[in-house]
């Protein structure tokens, strides 16, 4: 009996293009990977605090360097750019060494003069604005008591400059705000048996 042998394909004929294209893959993956690393390497140059910096203190160069962040989320930090900007600038909280700067963790700075002075207020709870900080303007609104028992109430025609603020204190929730004022203007906050502040825009 004659059988008649019919002619069998090459298992490697057929899997030869699907190895050409799985070969294609992995070098595109891999050329991917190397092109995303080096963009992660690039990174973004941020200014870095050297040294724990105290509310209200001057950073100077010698307080700032910077660092390459590697990450991709989208942080609002200090560029290494801004270096200049960032110099002579006034600390607006207490910053640990080593903390990237954020735009929030500064204010204007401002320096004591000749005939200024440096006045702390204890004022009570709720009065004062929420969103206070060093480097702000105030106007302040006192209110006298005569031995009469009357009430005398004026708002100070001079804007002054918040210097320093503190956390509110644990046990009656009073904050001393200090104002930078002119030295001849001191004794008119003296006597004062309540105070208020009023946030103004200088």
């Amino acid at each position: 009996m004659n059988t008649t042998t019919l002619p069998t394909r090459s298992t490697s004929a057929v899997r030869t293009p699907e190895v050409a294209v799985g070969a294609l893959i992995i070098a595109l993956c891999v050329v991917g990977a190397m092109a995303w690393g080096r963009s992660a390497v690039s990174g973004t140059s941020v200014l870095v605090v050297n040294n724990d910096v105290r509310k209200g203190a001057v950073l100077d160069a010698d307080d700032l360097s910077t660092i390459t962040l590697t990450s991709s989320d989208d942080i609002a930090l200090v560029r290494a750019s801004s270096l200049n900007d960032a110099v002579g600038r006034r600390a607006a909280v207490d910053i640990s060494a080593g903390t990237p700067l954020t735009p929030s963790q500064l204010t204007s700075a401002s320096i004591v003069s000749s005939g200024e002075g440096l006045v702390g207020l204890t004022i009570d709870a709720g009065e004062v604005p929420a969103t206070l900080a060093p480097g702000d303007s105030v106007r302040v609104l006192t209110v006298t008591r005569g031995n009469d028992g009357t009430t005398t109430s004026a708002v100070e025609p001079t804007a002054f400059e918040v210097w320093d603020i503190s956390e509110p204190d644990p046990l009656d929730a009073t904050r001393v705000v200090t104002l930078k004022i002119d030295i001849d203007l001191a004794t008119t906050l003296l006597g004062r048996e309540e105070i208020r502040l009023m946030k103004v825009n200088g």
